[in-house]
């Protein structure tokens, strides 16, 4: 695919979440779209050499943050217990050589 048919899919994929969410479907994509349109804006502007865009990513990732704060604590408790059970392994395996 080139650069003009991936920009139309996106339009084509933004314009069907609109649509859905003025109808009444929501989707929940909709309140991340304009902090992630926000952080890809300063990235821009970052990699232009723009002072702006630093302030714009910076408000547009806290925003994001706090969109995805849920989804962060799922997923820093999935984490612990990993990183618990990989402790719990490694304590039962030197166990095992201390005949």
């Amino acid at each position: 695919m080139n650069r003009s048919k991936s920009w139309a899919l996106i339009l084509i994929a933004v314009g069907f979440l609109i649509c859905m969410h003025q109808i009444g479907m929501h989707f929940h994509v909709m309140g991340l779209l304009v902090p992630v349109a926000m952080v890809g804006l300063g990235y821009v502007g970052i990699t232009h050499g723009k002072k702006m865009g630093w302030l714009i990513f910076g408000i547009g990732a806290l925003i994001l943050i706090t969109k995805l704060s849920g989804f962060l604590a799922i997923v820093f408790a999935v984490w612990l217990m990993y990183y618990g059970y990989r402790l719990l392994k490694k304590q039962n395996d030197s166990a095992e050589f201390r005949l």
